[in-house]
């Protein structure tokens, strides 16, 4: 490999042939213009960008409007194999993934191909490498399924009052950018769960290979593109990837990324994500000016204190009638709030009712508003954080909240008969929505499955975009909570997730896999991306699986519900009936029809044959099998 030094100019030593000539008089003022220029230097680089931020769309970052669910979803839009199956938003991707597994690489493998891929190509603006993920990934033979918790981390200039009067900046700039996770993630997955038969290299090479060699605009990349048209032409020289002599890419144009490319051949060569992370490497020392240059405090030397969090997974046992396993995200993730929430729709008698119907609605209804509020419960304490007592302390509470006696007497509050004000729920908020987020599931012929949720948070994280390594940069930091203010989903702050050095934002991901206890094999591996809905969505898939006995297309392809505590509104995706609307009503809830606001991607088994069933109908969405 060449020494990145000869590469990059900016990483080169600079000779310093400047010599003093004169008198002292000369020497003296030399001395004064150049502590003059080193202290305007250094408030430039600590003085906040004056950059104003465009006008942020209100559309999920994850899916411009496009099409939207439906109650006649096209059969064909189903993927089925006998092998092995991936489902993700681009079916290029899926399909760079069925070929890994056609290698004899394993679930493990795939997932780190197709999600390098969706965060380079076409939904680039909701993933990538300057980015963070959540992984559920089981493997066959290897005991309990892990979660890997590849989340961002917050600065070391990072503080609980940061963005006091500002909120902008925590969307928008470099001050809103986190310690990128994501490559941390993909390789302690590759290494864990991994075959061995393909290595590291194998797995980013045919990324490298799409982004050299072209690929084509879609509808969705090109839409996303034109909300934010004028500010790209005012910083096209950060962004000279979209434009052709001047021009804005556009659907069905042939777009290149060679800087991306570059940085992600300098990764598949050094065997690992370490030259990510190396804080005099090729890419650190970019990225952490390139933030700074926007107003951030991120530094190259925060990089190496990054960590990826390698735990046993979530798991609820006993689900529905089936007796089901069901496996999800630790770490900064709601899976525990998924987990909560299951055990308490769990605690209702079966019943004849069905999707969409009032009672059984209502139930999911309240389960979620709970979910919610556990929700809120939830925080990092950050791995380095030596605190001892507040480790303990967030162990006893997160215990608490998915014990069965807790879930079972939160079962016992819900009526059938009526909904109540938010504080009944007892949610954590002091009396103050991730947006960019895809999701992609993988099963191999071995029963191995991984379901990985991957995003930069809100439409091209925080707009910063480093030309010299082809990343776009993460606005995770706006999913702490900010004292007294809403975030852009309309959170309320919790007690629990201000921003802290080195403390992972919390994160509504909760990427699942479910597994049959009595076969032992994996029955369905499901996630979603909306922001504050993800878990919902993924609560609502899981009830409408087990308890309804809904198929997988129907299940993605139906409207979904959404329930957050707060604001005290049901939102329910159109179209839907008056007469379902008026039901809700009945009860106490305030309706509010949407469009879209979530995309789910999932694996289903049915009679021996794999399904791969992307959310076509939402974002376009295509899985591949073999």
């Amino acid at each position: 490999m060449n020494n990145p030094t000869e590469q990059e100019p900016l990483l080169r030593p600079t000779a310093n042939n400047a010599k003093f000539s004169g008198g002292i008089r000369k020497r003296a003022l030399n001395l004064h213009v150049g502590l003059a220029l080193g202290v305007l230097f250094i408030i430039y680089l600590a003085w906040p960008s004056k950059e104003q931020p465009p006008h942020f769309p209100k559309m999920p970052a994850h899916i411009p409007f496009i099409g939207g669910p439906t109650w006649t979803p096209q059969e064909n839009q189903t993927a089925w194999g006998v092998h092995g199956a991936v489902a993700s938003d681009l079916e290029m991707c899926s399909q760079l993934g069925v070929e890994i597994l056609k290698k004899g690489g394993f679930a493990a493998d795939a997932a780190v191909t197709t999600c390098l891929c969706i965060g380079a190509t076409n939904t680039m603006y909701s993933s990538g490498i300057g980015g963070g993920a959540f992984i559920t990934s089981s493997r066959a033979g290897h005991g309990v399924p892990i979660s890997i918790d590849a989340r961002e981390m917050a600065p070391a200039g990072a503080h609980k009052d940061m963005y006091n009067g500002n909120e902008q900046a925590s969307q928008f700039g470099g001050l809103a950018v986190g310690i990128p996770g994501e490559l941390k993630g993909l390789y302690e997955l590759h290494k864990l769960h991994g075959s061995g038969a393909v290595g590291w290299d194998d797995l980013i090479m045919p990324v490298v290979e799409v982004l050299e060699s072209g690929w084509e605009v879609s509808e969705l990349l090109g839409m996303a593109i034109s909300i934010y048209g004028p500010y790209f032409h005012k910083h096209k020289n950060d962004w000279p990837f979209l434009f052709d002599h001047g021009r804005l890419l556009k659907k069905g144009d042939i777009m290149k990324r060679p800087a991306l490319a570059k940085t992600l051949r300098l990764v598949a060569q050094n065997g690992s994500a370490a030259i990510f992370y190396d804080p005099d490497g090729p890419i650190a020392p970019h990225l952490a000016r390139k933030a700074q240059q926007m107003g951030g405090v991120l530094t190259p030397e925060d990089f190496p204190k990054y960590e990826a969090v390698v735990e046993p997974a979530l798991v609820m046992h006993n689900f529905s009638d089936r007796n089901l396993d069901i496996y999800t995200s630790s770490g900064a993730s709601s899976g525990l709030a998924l987990i909560s929430g299951l055990k308490i729709i769990n605690g209702f008698e079966p019943s004849p009712g069905k999707d969409f119907s009032k009672t059984e609605t209502h139930r999911l209804v309240e389960t979620m508003k709970w979910l919610a509020s556990v929700r809120s419960h939830l925080g990092d304490v950050g791995v380095h954080n030596k605190n001892e007592t507040a480790h303990q302390s967030r162990n006893d509470r997160y215990a608490h909240l998915v014990s069965d006696e807790w879930c079972s007497a939160t079962t016992a509050k819900i009526s059938d008969n009526e909904t109540f004000p938010w504080t009944f729920y007892e949610p954590a908020y002091q009396p103050n929505e991730p947006q960019g987020t895809s999701h992609l599931s993988v099963l191999d012929e071995h029963q191995n499955a991984v379901s990985l949720t991957t995003t930069v948070n809100l439409l091209f994280g925080s707009l910063v975009h480093d030309p010299v390594t082809g990343i776009i940069l993460n606005d995770e930091m706006d999913d702490f909570s900010i004292p007294t203010t809403k975030n852009v989903f309309g959170l309320q702050p919790s007690v629990y997730n201000y921003a802290e050095p080195y403390k992972r934002p919390l994160s509504s991901t909760a990427p699942t896999i479910v597994v049959d206890r009595e076969t032992g094999k994996v029955d369905l591996v499901i996630g979603a991306a909306g922001g504050s809905r993800i878990t919902t969505a993924v609560l609502q898939a899981l009830v409408r699986t087990y308890s309804y006995g809904m198929g997988l297309l129907e299940t993605v392809a139906y409207p979904r519900l959404h329930h957050q505590l707060l604001p005290e509104t049901l939102f329910i995706e159109e179209p839907v009936s008056q007469e379902f609307v008026h039901a809700m009503e009945e009860l106490g809830h305030s309706v509010e029809l949407i469009s879209h606001q979530t995309a789910m991607n999932g694996i289903g088994v049915h009679d021996g044959k794999i399904a791969a069933q992307s959310d076509y109908w939402r974002k376009l969405g295509r899985g591949a099998c073999y």
